[in-house]
């Protein structure tokens, strides 16, 4: 479905630093890709059979509230609207990785919240190769901009939104454990699938033997790109490699959310309580 909306380009790109591929718009999104956006979206905070197993007998607004008070950002204030963004480009970021680059995205985290309004620690997305033996792994800092014309931060820590994104992921890496492969080890392990549970702790006993790779991934208004961006790069340290950039180019970007989380909502209603 998403490869009726978007594509996918590896660039041969001017910069040394980092590899570079370019997702951009075929055309505006269907009614039906947003609607399949809305399901996924809604399914990444919980399960929609876990739901309906709560709330197929109760009216259909209980479960809107339900939803509205303790699944999906508020749009209340602007920290709020921030998440709800975040959110969005890590659910975007999943389904483009999933299909494109045809890696395993292991762990749906928003379902793992205890507060709908803030954002999920640890690393944005941890990905792996596909097929049963566990041999590349995928690091990512995922942002999500609206404009990318200025810089952000306070002076000297003022630069575009890629160089704090690098920043983030190389803090991130510079932590001496696997968090995530120990996270999903004992999920797994809670669930007593226990073939699972130890690939996955092969991470944490030989951390050595796995190839690792580190991907900055950027959603952005198509209409407020600068390319200037990617410069800033440049004057880093080669300390994260390889290292490869993904830029994604929406218009209407702000729109879009705000239709995603409307439909977010119904998809998960027409699911639990199907019209006649």
């Amino acid at each position: 479905m998403i490869n009726t909306w978007l594509q996918s380009t590896p660039s041969v790109p001017s910069h040394k630093l980092y590899g570079m591929i370019s997702v951009v718009e075929i055309g505006p999104p269907s009614d039906n890709v947003k609607d399949y956006l809305g399901h996924e979206i809604i399914s990444s905070y919980h399960n929609l059979d876990d739901l309906k197993g709560l709330y197929e007998h109760l009216p259909e607004n209980r479960l809107r509230d339900y939803i509205k008070d303790y699944v999906l950002p508020s749009d209340a204030h602007q920290l709020t609207l921030n998440v709800r963004q975040g959110d969005f480009s890590e659910v975007l970021a999943s389904l483009i990785v999933s299909y494109f680059e045809k890696r395993i995205v292991p762990l749906k985290k928003m379902r793992w919240k205890f507060n709908k309004d803030k954002s999920v620690f640890s690393t944005d997305m941890f990905a792996h190769n596909a097929g049963n033996e566990i041999s590349d792994l995928y690091y990512y800092e995922i942002k999500s901009r609206l404009n990318t014309t200025y810089k952000e931060g306070k002076a000297p820590d003022r630069f575009y939104i890629t160089v704090h994104a690098h920043n983030s992921l190389l803090k991130d890496m510079n932590q001496p454990n696997e968090g995530i492969a120990d996270f999903l080890s004992k999920m797994y392990s809670y669930v007593k699938d226990y073939d699972s549970a130890r690939k996955y702790h092969d991470i944490i006993l030989n951390p050595t033997k796995y190839n690792r790779a580190y991907e900055l991934f950027f959603i952005i208004e198509t209409s407020k790109f600068n390319p200037a961006i990617l410069d800033d790069l440049e004057n880093l340290p080669p300390t994260l490699k390889p290292l490869c950039v993904t830029i994604v180019l929406i218009g209407n970007l702000a729109r879009l959310m705000v239709d995603l989380q409307q439909r977010a909502v119904q998809q998960a209603v027409d699911y639990i309580h199907p019209a006649p």
